[in-house]
Parts: structure tokens; sequence; C-alpha cells
């Protein structure tokens, strides 16, 4: 590097490294070291609860609290404007401040930006999402008690929360506690808690309140994860096994737990919600409950609750609710990205000249990005939904509407094992049924 007055050389014994650091006419010696290639990825917990599929553009209408260990505002993958405020129940710590991680990485899995070829993604991903944390754990990693969660939830709803994620609980039900969170609940906040991580039929609280949706965990294969607590007080289980997000200092770390469970159902939340920003806190619940994934025995179980939180079901049976009026509103294809693979999606088609390069190449499901993205066009306008809702052929609640989405079910299979009168050709969206 003769414009630096750098030589670049093999150094392979101790002796020679002393002799060139002895010699008068060097400076300094150094080592070369490695530099990698930036990227980004999406979690798997990400792609499961299909948050891709839903978009983020009105984000900024919801404010998420994580009452937790606090947030490291300078993490390059999180959001550190305006949009994020905070206070520290600690003395002498401040909410920016994140001694054990444990805070960080919640935040991750709710909020880390996408687009940046850096890190992670988060549910909501276009860094515009307000977040609000409450500093309930020391950096040592020391426990708190119920009436700092009662104060950390009343700071949470007095900075104009719509959503509270909280990853932690205790064993002890509390009058108190029981109380704020259902007065809570009633101003118009929606409360979502870890069911727990003893892997039994013990209740966590503040997750087991009525007022607060309880999360359990599940891995990559959808089974309940072996840490995870089953009872009857489950409601929803989420992404919880081998969870990549943020973690301070510009780190990434996997973590397992429901703490890891936890966000991703409230940030799924907070994204249906922010399109739908009318509905009430009870009206999101709902739809997250009775849309989602059903997993294990048919209908709600122990095990599972209602099923696998997922975006896109809990959007599209919004969108049945509440049929657009005037100028339909485009609507991404659930779920579709190209015959390259998954990450090819609608999002990636938004970026630079991307779909007057590619949109009428590699289709997928039956479609181009040029049919199914709303970036590239797409006529695509969201006024088809399958119909009736939460149909499947006379094989099995297997072979639904998103079963025959895939390869090319819809013209192998679709005019046969017909149910309520109604084959998989005149039943789904995907294969050119539905209602439209």
């Amino acid at each position: 590097l003769p414009e630096d007055k750098v030589v670049v050389m093999t150094i392979t014994s101790i002796e020679d490294l002393e002799y060139w650091q002895d010699r008068d006419d060097v400076e300094y010696v150094e080592k070369d070291t490695r530099v990698y290639p930036l990227a980004e990825s999406t979690p798997w917990g990400i792609n499961a609860v299909k948050a891709m599929s839903v978009s983020d553009s009105t984000i900024f209408n919801q404010r998420v609290c994580i009452i937790d260990s606090g947030y490291d505002i300078n993490h390059p993958d999180l959001p550190s404007g305006n949009n994020v405020s905070g206070r520290s129940l600690i003395d002498g710590e401040s909410w920016i401040e994140d001694g054990s991680g444990h805070g960080t990485h919640v935040a991750g899995t709710i909020a880390a930006i996408g687009g940046n070829n850096r890190g992670v993604v988060g549910v909501n991903r276009n860094g515009q999402i307000n977040l609000h944390i409450v500093k309930i754990f020391s950096n040592s990693g020391a426990f708190s008690y119920t009436s700092d969660l009662i104060e950390a939830a009343e700071a949470c709803a007095s900075a104009g929360s719509t959503v509270i994620n909280m990853s932690l609980g205790g064993k002890w039900w509390s009058v108190a506690e029981s109380n704020a969170f259902d007065r809570i609940a009633e101003s118009g906040i929606l409360l979502v808690a870890a069911a727990g991580n003893d892997g039994d039929t013990s209740k966590l609280y503040p997750a087991s309140y009525s007022s607060v949706i309880s999360v359990g965990a599940i891995d990559s294969n959808k089974n309940r994860a072996s840490f995870s607590n089953y009872n009857d007080a489950l409601d929803i289980v989420a992404p919880g096994a081998r969870v990549r997000s943020t973690s301070p200092g510009g780190y990434y770390t996997t973590w397992g737990g429901t703490s890891m469970a936890s966000p991703h159902v409230a940030g799924v939340a907070a994204l249906v919600w922010s399109n739908f920003p009318n509905k009430s806190n009870e009206e999101i619940r709902q739809v997250l409950e009775s849309s989602a994934e059903d997993l294990g025995v048919s209908g709600r179980d122990n095990q599972f609750g209602a099923g696998l939180v997922r975006a896109d079901r809990a959007y599209s049976l919004l969108n049945v609710m509440n049929p657009p009026t005037g100028d339909p509103i485009c609507v991404d294809k659930a779920g579709w990205y190209d015959s390259d693979g998954v990450t090819y999606n609608c999002e990636w088609y938004t970026q630079g000249d991307n779909c007057q390069k590619f949109g009428h190449l590699f289709p997928n499901f039956g479609q181009t990005a040029n049919q199914a993205c709303c970036a590239c066009n797409s006529q695509n306008n969201g006024g088809c939904t399958d119909d009736p809702l939460g149909w499947n052929d006379s094989d099995g609640p297997i072979f639904n509407c998103e079963w025959y989405s895939q390869a090319d079910n819809c013209a192998t299979y679709g005019g046969f094992y017909g149910v309520q009168g109604r084959t998989a050709n005149q039943a789904c969206c995907a294969c050119g049924g539905g209602k439209r």
C-alpha cells in the first residue's frame, strides 16, 4: 500500500515479529484483521408469524411499551429517534442502559429495523413504531416487586401506549395487580405477557390474569417448547425457541423462553392494529386469537391456547369484517415470494427498480411479482377473501386454502375433494375462487 507507506507481509514466528518491531525504520506492526460483509437476516419467528405479509406503513399510530431491563438506544438496528422514550424505576440507572440485555432482545423482535443490510428484522421493521421503555430490572438483573410492575404499567398508560409487553412474571396472584391490569385494559390498552418457563401447568402472573394475553412458546417445528408453561389460562403461542435478536453493544444473540415469544404477539398486535386503528383493544385481542393457526388437537387446548399468532390471518379476518369502501386498498398476496426463495418477497420488490427488472419473471404460487405485489402495480386489491373463511377440503384441516396456495396444488387438486358444497377452486382466492 505505497500511498499509505504500509507493507503487507506474512510473519510466521515470534522471532520474525520481534525483528520487525525492533527495526528503527518500522513505525508499527499490527495484525491484518478480517473484514466481513454486512448482511441482514429475517429470524424464523418473524416468518412464522407472517409479519412480512402485512404492511407496517402506518405503524406510527401505535406505541408499544416494553417493561423490562432497559434499551440500548445506540444499537444501530433499533429505533433511536424522537419516537423512542422511556423511564427508569431503578435509582441511578437510566432506561437507555441494559445490563442484562433482556429488554434489548425483546425490543429487537418487536422493532428491529429492516432494509439496512444489518443484523435482523423485527415484526415492525420500518423504524417508525413508537416505543416507550420502562426499566424495572437493574443492570445486575435483580428482581422487582408487584408494586413496581403496577407503577411501570401505569407509566406505560400515561405515555399513551396502545400495547404493553411484559416478558416477566411471578408466581403469586395479587389483588392490587389484578385490579390495576383490569383498569388499564378497560382504558383501551392491550396487555401481553410471558406464560412462564417452568415447562409445567403452573401459572405465572400477570400473564394468567384474564385481562392479559398469556403467551406460550413454540419451536421452529411448531411443537410446544419444552420449557413453556401450559394451562387453562394460556391464550396463544408464538416463536420462543432459539430466537435471534438485538443485544447491547451492537451485537446479536440467540435466546429462548416465553420472554421471546411474548414480543412476537405484542409486535403482531401493534402491526395489525396499525392497519385498523379504529378497532378496540378487545377486538384486536379477539381477532388475534380467532385467526390463530390451530396447533395440537383441534380447537383451543392448554398446550397451545388458540394456536400460533398469525399477522396475515388477523389482517385478512379484519378485512372481511371491515370491507374497504371507495377506492380499493391494495394488499400484497399473503406469504408470496418468487421462485428464487423467501428473500425475494413483496418487501424486496419495493426496493430500487426490482419490479421493472424482475416483476414479470420467477413466478411462484401461480403468480409473478407483477401479479402478487402492490409495489409492482398489482391489481390484487384485497377484495378477495376465502369463502367460507377457514375452509378446508374433505381430507381434513391440513388441506386448507393456505395449503392450496402452495406449488401447483390448485391446478392438481382444486376441482376435487369438495366440502360444504365447495371445492378449493370455488372457496380459495389462491385458486381463483373466494368472495370478491
